[in-house]
């Protein structure tokens, strides 16, 4: 573990010249989902994609984390998604895990909360899983990415308790809360990954005008479990990054495309 500007960080790989020239960044990405992550991660290098890969659970980040381990375009994080807490495929003991992973770790993805769907049901087991989460981010240095599907004021309290945005930088990926929501998230100093999903939506569309352009970033949330990762092969994936970076340009009226990149590759240290 390094210091950065008073920042607790684990060491990553130094860039490589492919990493440094990457043009467009998927900040939501579970390329763990791939039957061959790494197969996967070469090819979204040789089409310019620097990405967070987000996990679901602690063995499924041990896993990627190895098997990624050569790929310098990527960056795997700690994740602990809730709706694996909320169907039982997770319990008390993943939690306890995901925080300690979490503490000695720079990225952080995905983790969260989820009241959609009946999933309300566990939500203290939610709730705790996240809390201990953040309380091991307390030190700083993390880049975090959030899930909050109806659950972001209970998601911004957390990071308010916790003062986590002060000391960390704090993704909520694919934002669906209320305008209220959003607009306390962007004060707090989030940062928002927008992914083509999300603009299909005129909430979507809305918010991805109304978001400073310093703190938007892209996603896809792909490829999926199973047969879904079949239907999104990386060069499938690269084109729907750059769709997505054309569309919300042109939603905007302005060419983000630099703000964008330049927060992306500081983030996953690719600069």
């Amino acid at each position: 573990m390094a210091l950065e500007q008073g920042r607790a960080v684990t060491a990553g790989p130094a860039p490589s010249d492919t990493a440094r020239e990457t043009g467009v960044f998927d900040l939501h990405a579970h390329l763990a989902f791939y039957d061959d992550p790494a197969a996967a991660a070469r090819k979204l290098a040789a089409a310019g994609v620097g990405a967070l890969c987000a996990t679901v659970t602690p063995g499924e980040f041990e896993r990627a984390e190895r098997e990624l381990a050569g790929a310098d375009n990527v960056r795997v994080g700690v994740g602990l998604h809730p709706w694996w807490l909320a169907d039982g495929r997770c319990d008390e003991a993943d939690a306890r895990h995901a925080a300690e992973l979490a503490a000695s770790m720079r990225y952080v993805a995905e983790v969260g909360l989820d009241f959609s769907h009946g999933r309300d049901a566990r939500a203290a087991l939610q709730v705790s899983a996240l809390d201990a989460v953040l309380d091991a981010c307390a030190g700083g240095g993390h880049v975090l990415s959030l899930h909050a599907v109806a659950s972001a004021d209970a998601v911004l309290d957390l990071l308010e308790r916790h003062g986590t945005c002060e000391r960390n930088d704090v993704i909520v990926h694919w934002f669906s809360g209320s305008g209220e929501q959003l607009t306390r998230a962007r004060r707090m100093g989030c940062l928002f990954s927008v992914n083509a999903f999300g603009l299909r939506t005129r909430r979507g569309r809305s918010y991805a005008t109304q978001i400073p352009a310093a703190q938007l970033l892209l996603e896809t949330d792909l490829p999926g479990e199973g047969a879904h990762a079949l239907e999104w092969p990386p060069d499938r994936l690269a084109g729907r990054l750059r769709e997505t970076l054309g569309e919300l340009c042109e939603l905007r009226g302005e060419d983000v495309s630099g703000v964008i990149a330049a927060t992306s590759r500081r983030l996953l240290s690719l600069q």
